[in-house]
């Protein structure tokens, strides 16, 4: 894409920007340091096997049973990639605009989930033409991704398609969301379906959606196009999103979770 068609650093426009749309991103957004400690940036996370990935964000995906190979461990960090790119997303659906990542860093919590992402450079692009921000938004999520997705496949074996598919449970995660917050998921999703669907392999790694609801609650469910390998790991347990379990059992586990208290 022409670099001319992005606006300036992370300030002014896209400072504001991110700072309006953060509350729908998922995850705690910062635009200012709060302090270094603890915070994994985007170029370690493209070296798994060295600090202070190896030594504290793998070894915690292990010992938290996430991480049983290197195959388990690469799919747990794509998913939790793709959970980072809600800014991107919640950005794009409150105002259709068009946030590009350039630098950023994570912090995960103990339990490996990911908590925040700190926002240190980023680009706005400006369009009028729902085509063409569908279009920006592609590129901006797969450029965002892509150099980790790279990095875990080499590092790890597991398939393109099958990191793909982490990404794409994600992305489609905060696609809804970011429109349960807007009270216009339906929408939300169905828009996801027609980014994503737009590039070859991501319309096949796109997981199945479907809605569960219990009373006046209901929940976006989804079925992966690929194993996240988590059954692997010492707790031996099988996502509801696994694409080997059964049907029924898979709705029940749905049900149990729509359930719970939020």
């Amino acid at each position: 894409m022409d670099g001319s068609q992005w606006i300036v650093p992370l300030n002014g426009d896209a400072r504001a920007l991110l700072a309006r749309t953060a509350p729908l991103a998922g995850l705690k957004v910062v635009l200012a340091p709060d302090g270094a400690e603890g915070w994994v940036d985007g170029e370690a996370l493209c070296a798994p096997e060295a600090s202070p990935m190896a030594d504290r964000v793998v070894g915690d995906l292990v010992s938290a049973g996430f991480g049983a190979n290197r195959k388990a461990a690469a799919a747990s960090l794509m998913l939790r990639h793709g959970w980072a790119a809600g800014p991107i997303i919640a950005a794009y659906l409150a105002e259709g605009r068009v946030v590009r990542v350039q630098d950023y860093a994570l912090r995960f919590t103990r339990s490996t989930f990911l908590e925040r992402i700190w926002i240190r450079q980023a680009e706005v692009a400006h369009h009028a033409a729902s085509a063409d921000r569908r279009a920006d938004l592609l590129a901006s999520l797969t450029a965002f991704s892509e150099p980790v997705l790279e990095s875990l496949q080499h590092w790890s074996g597991y398939s393109r398609h099958a990191l793909l598919s982490m990404l794409a449970s994600s992305w489609m995660v905060q696609f809804a969301h970011a429109g349960e917050m807007m009270d216009c998921r339906e929408e939300a999703v169905r828009e996801g379906r027609i980014v994503l669907g737009r590039h070859r392999e991501l319309a096949r790694a796109l997981p199945e959606t479907y809605v569960i609801a219990n009373g006046e609650r209901s929940e976006v469910c989804q079925i992966l196009k690929a194993c996240c390998l988590q059954h692997k790991g010492h707790r031996r347990r099988f996502c509801p999103t696994c694409p080997v379990i059964r049907d029924r059992d898979r709705i029940v586990l749905n049900r149990e979770w729509v359930c719970r208290e939020r």
